[in-house]
């Protein structure tokens, strides 16, 4: 859901499909302007059609207001769009192709997701016609945000604070002192990644876990320079699965965009280990028992630094 809200920061500047002298172009003269442009821009790719009122109700701007922003990208991409008098519509032609990333294919996936799981409400997103959709259930993640903003802020000043842990491996919470330094997502759920005083190393600890926290941090001596797992890079070299057959191999390659069967994946070697559960591997780079469609071609040269698996 990381590009949910790609409208709220500016995009690349917009290159119009029509020449390659579009650079001299007329540009957005706001931010605010350059979020509107980027919303006719979804809509004509994905709903083929807009007007002004479009533009009123999303933005709360006026109707000479939106009429500006439509001429604006009327400048830019003047082959993108027509209007229809029958349907009082702007529309997009045959010829339409998109100017700004944020109306690719993964942001209006993203935006649908994120629709259907409530992060965002369909008023707010970039939506005109929204498909039935539906995505896999899942247990809801609880954290705290008495949890989460002393961890914030412990990172923001480098400090060192004090939690209680609710380790698996261990029948009862332990407090330890910790040293964050960053935030990680392994697809489920929130970790935060910090030096473990108790442990004496880098650890991840999972932020649902962290019964209790100290209010206040106190200035740690722990540099994250120092935490090599989480700023070593590893990369992981996926092919298809060699029992499939030619025709399903074609199929796994287009599915992962693979460019001559094969595809490279970059991951930060402190997040290998949930790298490799969420693509069906165990910690030892094997696919799991029934994963037929994925093998790692350069697993030799990952044995060094392949995972063991173990709990903070």
């Amino acid at each position: 859901l990381v590009t949910i809200l790609t409208l709220m920061t500016p995009s690349p500047s917009p290159r119009s499909p029509a020449s390659d002298a579009a650079s001299s172009a007329p540009k957005a003269t706001t931010w605010s302007q350059e979020r509107r442009l980027q919303f006719v821009d979804f809509r004509l790719q994905w709903d083929r059609k807009l007007n002004r009122g479009d533009l009123v109700a999303f933005f709360g701007i006026s109707v000479p207001q939106a009429s500006a922003d439509i001429a604006q990208y009327l400048a830019l991409a003047p082959e993108n769009l027509s209007y229809d008098r029958g349907s009082r519509m702007y529309v997009a032609t045959p010829s339409f192709k998109p100017i700004y990333p944020s109306s690719g294919a993964r942001q209006y996936l993203a935006q649908l997701l994120a629709t259907e799981r409530g992060v965002i409400t369909q008023a707010h997103s970039l939506l005109g016609f929204s498909p039935d959709i539906a995505s896999v259930p899942r247990p809801s993640r609880h954290i705290d945000t008495h949890t989460l903003l002393p961890i914030v802020r412990a990172i923001a000043e480098r400090g060192m604070m004090e939690v209680s842990y609710q380790s698996i491996a261990r029948d009862e919470p332990r407090e330890r002192q910790i040293s964050p330094h960053a935030l990680g997502h392994d697809g489920l759920r929130w970790h935060v990644r910090a030096y473990c005083h108790l442990r004496e190393g880098f650890r991840d600890f999972v932020v649902g876990r962290i019964l209790r926290v100290g209010v206040d941090s106190v200035a740690s001596n722990i540099s994250s320079a120092n935490d090599a797992e989480w700023h070593e890079e590893v990369e992981m070299v996926l092919t298809p699965h060699p029992e499939l057959s030619a025709s399903q191999r074609s199929g796994v390659e287009a599915d992962f965009g693979m460019t001559r069967g094969r595809v490279s994946l970059k991951c930060r070697r402190a997040l290998l280990y949930y790298t490799l559960r969420s693509l069906g591997f165990d910690s030892a780079g094997r696919p799991h028992k029934g994963e037929r469609q994925l093998v790692i071609a350069n697993l030799d040269a990952l044995k060094p630094v392949l995972p063991k698996p173990g709990q903070a």
